[in-house]
């Protein structure tokens, strides 16, 4: 199975979530070229994604992403 850093999680979970890279790297408290960068020589290649897209569909294959990922964001806009 591919592993992330704590990291690069929070940016797939908040991607899983809808969150644009603008949004991700404002609440993360990072700059838009860092999660940019992330995706592009951390997490894709790590899971061997294609794209954006590509790389949440397989960390939810890889159980990285679970559906309580996606209650948390739920409950918060509640």
């Amino acid at each position: 199975m591919a592993s992330l850093s704590p990291r690069q999680l929070d940016i797939v979970r908040l991607a899983a979530n809808g969150h644009t890279d603008a949004a991700i790297a404002h609440q993360l408290g990072l700059s838009l070229h860092t999660v940019r960068d992330q995706w592009r020589w951390g997490i894709k290649p790590r899971l061997g994604a294609v794209d954006r897209t590509n790389a949440v569909a397989l960390a939810f294959a890889a159980g990285l992403v679970t559906a309580a990922d996606l209650h948390a964001r739920q409950e918060h806009a509640a």
